[in-house]
């Protein structure tokens, strides 16, 4: 992965919509995931489903993702509709937006799919701040989606949808590695592991 570029890399964008943010008593109720094979967006490969939480008909922040129970009635449960994403994440890198979600949630919830979250994970949000540093020589911290897509002139779609977001979060990905391989960061292990280079840049500053 050392010396491969990010565009001969087979990527998937994903995001989950939840019940809350808590590991331990939340969970997946909705998610959506997007491939990217050659630089390039797969619209057509495209996986998205609903989950029926298993804490009754609860279904979290309403006013943020708008998911009602009555929604998730008929979802079926989690093994069963994650399937699809366990199956289009195998052999990929996975691409999210504050990855520490998808990590913390899908990690567990692939595995009673029986499939696995990859270990490597490229998280647009890290992206942003790398290209910070070695763009300007300073960290412009953590932003959220939408305030990215503002920066970079790019659409939003639906925000805080699982699919859309999964798009949203694939055309912030392609132009952030698009700028960053310009600045001699092109490889996917330079992507992957953006947030070692930030992190040096705060113990050695003017060495980013």
């Amino acid at each position: 992965m050392r010396r491969r570029s990010w565009r001969d890399a087979a990527l998937l964008c994903v995001d989950v919509e939840l019940t809350g943010l808590d590991p331990k008593t939340d969970e997946v109720i909705a998610f959506g995931a997007v491939p990217l094979d050659g630089g390039r967006i797969r619209v057509a490969g495209a996986v998205q489903g609903m989950v029926k939480p298993t804490a009754g008909r609860r279904t979290g922040p309403v006013e943020i993702h708008g998911i009602l129970p009555h929604d998730l009635d008929s979802a079926p449960p989690l093994a069963e509709a994650l399937a699809p994403l366990a199956e289009a994440i195998s052999g990929r890198t996975p691409i999210a937006h504050a990855a520490w979600v998808e990590r913390a949630f899908l990690g567990p919830a692939l595995r009673q799919a029986g499939g696995r979250l990859p270990r490597g994970i490229i998280d647009t949000a890290m992206l942003w701040r790398l290209h910070g540093v070695v763009a300007d020589g300073a960290d412009p911290g953590y932003k959220p989606l939408l305030t990215l897509t503002e920066q970079l002139g790019l659409p939003s779609h639906h925000p805080h949808q699982a699919m859309g977001d999964a798009l949203t979060t694939a055309q912030v990905f392609l132009a952030l590695a698009t700028r960053l391989e310009r600045l001699g960061h092109g490889t996917l292990a330079d992507l992957v592991h953006a947030d070692r280079r930030v992190a040096t840049h705060h113990h050695f500053p003017g060495h980013g």
